[in-house]
């Protein structure tokens, strides 16, 4: 393979996307980021191979690719393989094997120009096998030992790309893999049982040399790992916020949109029960106009059909004459002197 230009970089850093915010350092990153520990890791992964020391460690972790505003992924060069690893704490991300897959290739971008290689040359080039690992130190069993690119995006079809995620949950006894499984197990314990991120940080540190986990590194970089946790743990803290604030205003924006819509509702209601109220209203008052003209009429007649019965009883004026006299027919008239003959 071609020589290395330096032992340690963070190449593609200039290439990067721009950053909405500050990348934070991780304690991962930090941790398997210094070559003692990263070929502890390279152990762990391959344990067959007994040549591989600290000076072929190099580090080429490419920023903004994986992460967002926490450094959790780490890029190592060591001999012919280059190990791409990202530690993971939440539910499983869908599209880490795509973003694992753009990785590669800025990876393999940044390694032609690191080390001057011409992709133009007409001859084969010598590529560091690929390796890419998912530290996953969450809450969930069932997590897949493997992520296929080609099984979680293009199932049921020709292989025709693929790339395979390894997923590691533990580490072996003793081991940094499983002293660094142990540690996030004691961070998540105590920051869960102290409200101040200091108290907990204090207790971690306590815990974690009195049972021999990541002693040596923690008592050597005191200052530097508490400055990264309390860091991340602000970080996550204004997260908490900023989304506990958006659901908030989202929560109150639907109640304010459901009051408005309520308020209209209520008004069409109030409204058409007030044209409802004035319609039945006024039938009511043509049913009662009505009512009283019925009446009135019906009075009327009675007092005609009274007095024309005693016209026709008391004096001789005809028919006609008694029937203008007191407004009715002349067929009601006579109907009345039928009756009175009878």
């Amino acid at each position: 393979m071609p020589k290395k230009k330096s032992t340690k970089s963070r190449i593609g850093a200039h290439s990067a996307a721009p950053m909405k915010r500050e990348i934070k350092a991780s304690v991962f990153t930090d941790l398997f980021g210094e070559p003692r520990y990263a070929i502890l890791l390279y152990r762990f992964l391959h344990p067959e191979d007994v040549d591989a020391t600290e000076s072929d460690v190099e580090v080429v972790t490419i920023e903004n690719i994986l992460t967002d505003n926490v450094k959790n992924d780490l890029g190592l060069l060591i001999g012919d393989r280059l190990l791409i690893l990202v530690e993971h704490q939440e539910k499983l991300d869908p599209n880490m094997p795509l973003r694992a897959y753009v990785y590669i290739a800025h990876s393999y971008n940044e390694y032609l120009k690191t080390h001057d290689i011409d992709l133009h040359s007409g001859k084969k080039i010598n590529l560091p096998k690929p390796e890419i690992y998912m530290v996953y130190t969450g809450a969930s069993k069932n997590v897949p030992k493997k992520i296929s690119l080609h099984d979680e995006f293009f199932p049921g079809t020709e292989r025709t790309i693929d790339l395979i995620i390894k997923v590691i949950t533990g580490g072996n006894p003793g081991d940094v893999v499983s002293q660094y499984f142990e540690f996030t197990r004691i961070c998540k314990e105590q920051y869960a049982l102290y409200r101040d991120p200091r108290v907990a940080i204090r207790e971690i540190f306590r815990i974690c040399i009195e049972r021999n986990v990541l002693r040596e590194y923690l008592l050597s970089k005191e200052k530097e790992v508490t400055s990264i946790m309390i860091s991340l743990y602000d970080a996550e803290e204004i997260q908490e916020r900023f989304i506990a604030r958006i659901r908030r205003e989202e929560r109150e924006e639907t109640e304010a949109r459901l009051n408005k819509e309520h308020s209209r509702r209520e008004a069409q209601l109030t409204n058409s029960f007030n044209r409802r109220e004035a319609q039945l209203k006024k039938s009511a008052e043509k049913a009662a106009e009505k009512a009283a003209e019925k009446a009135a009429e019906r009075t009327r007649l009675s007092e005609a059909t009274a007095t024309a019965k005693e016209l026709l009883a008391n004096t001789n004026l005809s028919v006609d004459v008694i029937a203008k006299s007191v407004r009715l027919s002349v067929a009601e008239v006579e109907k009345l002197v039928k009756r009175i003959r009878k």
